[in-house]
């Protein structure tokens, strides 16, 4: 048996496969591509596949994880992207597959590019700079225990850059993933649109890296 990881995109119509159905579609993909998958042990086997950071659906991703095991071990990491990619659809594509290096404990953050579209032009750079001037930035988030909580988001927004674009505005930022403390970009999103009083006509997401706390990326 041998170990591997796939660092794959997901854009354009794949961003409305959700996380449940990515599963499945893999699943799919390694049959037709012939590539023998390990199963998991006893009463109820399954084909181990596993993403350890899921992508809210309707993001796009240049960087999603997948681990798999296979049971050739003269089959190399290059063949099977091969053959995964001969077989994918249109908006999915393995990139690279190699033995993994890292635990997935060691996930620590998720950067995104987000693109707003605002017609009415109330958001742009002006409004998000006095947005995250703010001294707090509360929202709610629902705890494990399915309640919401009242939590101050600012400090967990890793802004890296923000500008005007012809359609509405640009922001890079990095928020905290993984096992840990996870924060999605959406929840930083919706309190600007309250804070500005517009909401975007379209917001395109797109997670461009997954780093470990000391901001390598994750292998």
């Amino acid at each position: 048996m041998k170990k591997l990881r796939a660092r794959f995109e997901k854009k354009d119509r794949a961003r409305y496969i959700s996380h449940l159905d990515l599963y499945r579609f893999m699943q799919r993909t390694f049959r037709r591509a012939r590539i023998s998958v390990w199963y998991t042990q006893g009463f109820n086997p399954h084909l181990y596949i596993m993403f350890p950071l899921p992508l809210s659906l309707g993001y796009e991703s240049e960087c999603e994880i997948m681990d798999f095991n296979i049971n050739d071990d003269d089959l190399s990491a290059e063949e099977v992207m091969e053959r995964l990619n001969a077989v994918l659809p249109q908006g999915v594509r393995i990139n690279e597959v190699y033995e993994p290096v890292m635990k997935h404990t060691e996930i620590a953050y998720s950067c995104y590019d987000i693109e707003l579209t605002s017609p009415d032009r109330v958001l742009c750079s002006e409004k998000f700079a006095e947005f995250m001037n703010q001294e707090t930035i509360v929202i709610q988030k629902k705890t494990k225990q399915k309640t919401m909580k009242d939590v101050d988001i600012k400090p967990f927004a890793d802004i890296k850059e923000y500008h005007d674009t012809d359609k509405g505005m640009f922001i890079s930022m990095s928020m905290p993933s993984g096992s840990g403390a996870s924060y999605n970009p959406s929840l930083l999103l919706s309190a600007f649109y309250k804070f500005a009083g517009s909401e975007a006509e379209y917001a395109a997401v797109t997670r461009t890296a997954v780093l470990t706390e000391k901001g390598e990326d994750f292998r």
